[in-house]
């Protein structure tokens, strides 16, 4: 890697790890139409440093290389407050590096995803809750605007719900969940009641007609009452999602502080 690409001073220094289908090695990721997904973290300082001679919006782009290289070079404050955004009921960067290839880690990453991940597994029922009740105002909007034979609002509501249930079958099955690219793939892979999810939710985005929507949201609805009830027995808030629904959304975690400190 040149002096131009990334400091060779620093280059001992950051954690470096392969992200995206290859990283999390599907065979996808080793297809001719994968690339190399890189995160390179920097500690604060180095960052600092780093972006005073390339900027903050250097990136590595490399399409001579086979396959091609995309690379992100960000600092450790940054994935502090990705990994923070647990708190408000986001799980996806914990997904992404749990599911990466550790090239090097002087930084000790590590460190701060087995602490999130003490934070997910400890607090799965209210993250599952948040998403469930997410998946449950989605499918009212999307009923009821198909009701009214409002088209763009329905289908736009239909794949928000969706993906709210994929997420929150995820997360009953103990996982954090992917981005949307690869959502109902990780989802399929979690269990036979999951793979079933993943199945209603493409049947009810292949939904021709509204009245087709409305029909299609009945198994799906049915399937992640059932694994709610088997995981968290008679939760209140599995039928009555509506006294749980905040606007803005809030999830509420005790002891929020778990990142390692500096």
């Amino acid at each position: 890697m040149s002096e131009s690409i990334f400091p060779e001073k620093q280059k001992d220094k950051v954690s470096v790890f392969l992200c995206g289908s290859t990283g999390w090695g599907i065979k996808e990721g080793f297809d001719q139409k994968a690339d190399w997904d890189l995160h390179l973290i920097l500690s604060d300082e180095d960052y600092e440093e780093f972006v005073h001679v390339y900027g903050d919006d250097h990136v590595i782009d490399d399409h001579e290389h086979v396959p091609s290289i995309f690379g992100q070079i960000r600092s450790k404050q940054w994935l502090r407050d990705r990994f923070k955004k647990i708190e408000q009921g986001d799980c996806l960067y914990l997904w992404i590096y749990n599911n990466c290839v550790t090239i090097q880690d002087p930084q000790n990453i590590q460190a701060m995803i087995e602490e999130s991940n003490e934070l997910f597994k400890n607090h799965q029922e209210e993250l599952v809750k948040y998403h469930y009740v997410t998946y449950a105002v989605r499918r009212l909007d999307t009923v009821s605007t198909a009701k009214r034979g409002i088209e763009v609002g329905a289908r736009i509501s239909n794949a928000e719900m969706v993906k709210a249930a994929l997420q929150t079958m995820s997360m009953i099955n103990g996982s954090p969940y992917a981005y949307n690219k690869w959502l109902g793939k990780q989802v399929g892979l979690l269990s036979k009641e999951a793979k079933e999810c993943v199945k209603l939710g493409e049947i009810c985005l292949k939904s021709q007609t509204l009245e087709e929507i409305i029909q299609n949201t009945k198994p799906l609805r049915a399937l992640l009452k059932s694994e709610l009830r088997n995981k968290f027995g008679e939760a209140p808030w599995i039928e009555e999602w509506w006294k749980y629904n905040k606007n803005p959304p809030e999830v509420n975690l005790e002891n929020k502080e778990v990142l390692p400190k500096e």
